[in-house]
């Protein structure tokens, strides 16, 4: 085997495969990147078992010149350590005997051993079945937005991950931790009458968000118990949960005795001196005492730290009082989704959730259960 290539494209290929790659996985061929080399093009790819990660260059899209092909296994580490480090704009990739590769620039030359190439497992990547396409940038939001409210550790298996519902022409990803819910909804740009209900595992969703940033091309292919995430020319795919997930709509109120209009980025700022934590770092409980005047926020630490605010800054609609108490983080990451945005937080009781929602765009909800102090 032996190429010519963009050393930037290489290293930024390499650096999304290693890591999906587990150093602890009991199968030694899936600590390495599999590389095959034909005519035209490279292909990167690796695995943990249940994700799995490929990408394709070619002369257009990584000036790859090939002038031998073949195929190798080799653990990234070094050879990732030293395209950091280096100065020039192409590489040569070339094996050396039977078990080396050697990477060549005009100044210096690194050889690494390479794994047994026959080892690394077959890995099929599925591109046919329900395609999705959905603006990467607003894929990405709704990850910032709804990730908070997974417990990745959840015993309940189900809740280790994302909802993701297809119903009337439009996708919800639900997520929750059965101390929140987290619900973003987008409309879909073609009909479609099928249906879908899936969960897609936590760690997945952290490999999305990673690879997301520069995407321009971003598709979700369904098909059986796997979903493919295409990303550009890169394709991340991932076993699905299996299981119902639990229907969280009846979490999310429709009526209200108290509805409060706020700059969400007004209140961060007040909740922020709240976030305090313990010894054991256990976060503070908020109590919030609701009139139509102003809101008293108070908490006590461990009998050792008591602090006390007003707040003011809010349009009040109701008619009644209300004392309530929220888990400081929980509450803080909530509203935090919303960005700058005006939000209406509506409350019914004191041990009946918070509904927080933009005041004008309503595309996103979240939901936060009240706790004791």
């Amino acid at each position: 085997m032996r190429l010519s290539i963009n050393k930037s494209v290489l290293l930024n290929e390499l650096t999304k495969a290693s890591k999906l790659i587990e150093l602890k996985n009991v199968n030694p061929a899936l600590q390495g990147v599999y590389m095959e080399v034909s005519f035209d093009k490279l292909v990167i790819v690796s695995s943990n078992t249940s994700t799995s990660f490929k990408a394709e260059l070619n002369n257009e899209n990584s000036d790859l010149i090939i002038e031998q092909p073949g195929r190798i296994l080799v653990k990234p580490k070094f050879i990732l350590e030293l395209l950091r480090k280096l100065d020039s704009e192409f590489v040569t990739l070339s094996t050396f005997a039977e078990n080396e590769l050697e990477i060549i620039t005009e100044k210096s030359n690194l050889k690494v051993s390479i794994l047994n190439v026959e080892e690394f497992p077959l890995i099929g990547f599925v591109e046919n079945g329900l395609e999705l396409s959905i603006d990467s940038q607003e894929f990405k939001s709704t990850l910032t937005q709804t990730i908070s409210s997974i417990n990745e550790w959840n015993q309940k298996v189900v809740l280790a991950g994302m909802n993701l519902k297809i119903k009337d022409n439009k996708i919800s990803f639900v997520t929750t931790d059965l101390f929140r819910v987290s619900l973003k909804e987008i409309i879909l740009n073609e009909a479609t009458n099928q249906e879908v209900d899936i969960i897609i595992p936590y760690k997945t969703l952290i490999e999305l968000r990673n690879l997301i940033e520069n995407v321009k091309e971003f598709k979700i292919i369904i098909h059986d118990t796997n979903a493919t995430f295409k990303l550009d020319n890169d394709l991340l795919q991932s076993t699905l949960i299996d299981g119902r997930y639990p229907n969280v709509h009846s979490a999310f109120p429709t009526t209200h005795e108290i509805k409060l209009e706020l700059k969400a980025k007004t209140l961060l700022k007040v909740l922020s001196r709240f976030e305090l934590t313990n010894d054991q770092n256990i976060t503070s409980v908020v109590n919030l005492e609701i009139q139509q005047s102003g809101i008293i926020l108070k908490t006590t630490i461990a009998e050792t730290v008591k602090y006390e605010e007003k707040f003011t800054e809010y349009k009040y609609e109701g008619s009644s009082n209300l004392n309530i108490n929220f888990n400081t983080k929980y509450l803080i990451e909530a509203i935090r989704s919303f960005d700058d945005q005006l939000i209406h937080l509506t409350f019914n009781s004191q041990n009946k959730p918070v509904l927080i929602t933009g005041a004008q765009k309503r595309d996103l909800k979240q939901v936060v259960l009240p706790t004791y102090a």
